[in-house]
């Protein structure tokens, strides 16, 4: 698989990306255009609490609004203001990664019947480096309806008090028609492999996130393709929280 469509998804957001948390059949299985599959990367990141599934009742975290975007990084004050909260933030990394571009916008929680039941903001920042490698930070209010990933911690650093999680995630993208076989169902239940419908061709893809909660905000760098070493992004948010 091609991992640069990962890559290239998450530099050229809009407000049709789709961010399938619960994965009901009926939600999952259609035809999505190729720069929303990256969906599926995200998974992990939003967990829902049994709360919130059971009596909120939600099923699917779908993107809303997209407040403001700007590929200047003298603008993360503005939007900070358009998020509503603070949050940790550099232009640039010791190891080469630097601002590219910030996006605000709305994370909706939809019931069965597609009714908002819950709605709260995102701030993503995306980082390349010279070889045109990109990772992206996200950064949101850390709510009680949100919980940590379902998936198996790879491992663990501690930073400043801070507990650092790291994940590296399996994923298969196959088309809203495919049937999966014996091994790959096999294959899909065991923790940290994940089938995503709706895609062209059967592609796979490993990524990996660093994900830590610090002074009321939950953040994550999420690395398409996990092309750099967990190390890397521990020394990033090592960074982020200095």
């Amino acid at each position: 698989m091609k991992n640069e469509f990962l890559l290239n998804a998450m530099a050229d957001i809009d407000e049709t990306y789709i961010r399938e948390a619960a994965q009901p059949p009926k939600m999952r299985k259609r035809k999505l255009p190729w720069k929303i599959l990256v969906a599926a990367a995200l998974i992990p990141l939003l967990t829902v609490t049994a709360f919130a599934a059971d009596v909120l009742n939600i099923r699917t975290l779908v993107s809303g609004m997209t407040h403001y975007t700007s590929s200047q990084f003298s603008d993360m004050d503005k939007a900070m203001e358009k998020a509503g909260f603070e949050m940790d933030v550099k232009e640039s990394f010791q190891n080469g990664f630097t601002f590219e571009k910030v996006y605000v916008e709305d994370t909706r929680g939809l019931d069965e019947n597609d009714r908002e039941v819950l709605k709260y903001k995102e701030v993503q920042v995306n980082y390349r480096n010279a070889d045109g490698l990109r990772l992206c930070l996200f950064a949101h209010p850390d709510i009680d309806e949100i919980t940590d990933s379902e998936s198996p911690v790879a491992q663990t650093a501690q930073i400043g008090g801070v507990t650092v999680t790291y994940y590296h995630d399996h994923y298969k993208f196959v088309p809203a028609n495919y049937e999966l076989s014996e091994a790959e169902k096999q294959w899909q239940a065991i923790p940290g492999n994940y089938i995503s419908y709706g895609s062209d061709a059967v592609e796979e893809s490993d990524v990996a996130f660093a994900c830590w909660e610090k002074d009321g905000v939950r953040y994550t760098i999420m690395d398409s393709g996990a092309k750099v070493t967990p190390q890397t992004l521990f020394a990033m948010a090592k960074e982020l929280m200095e």
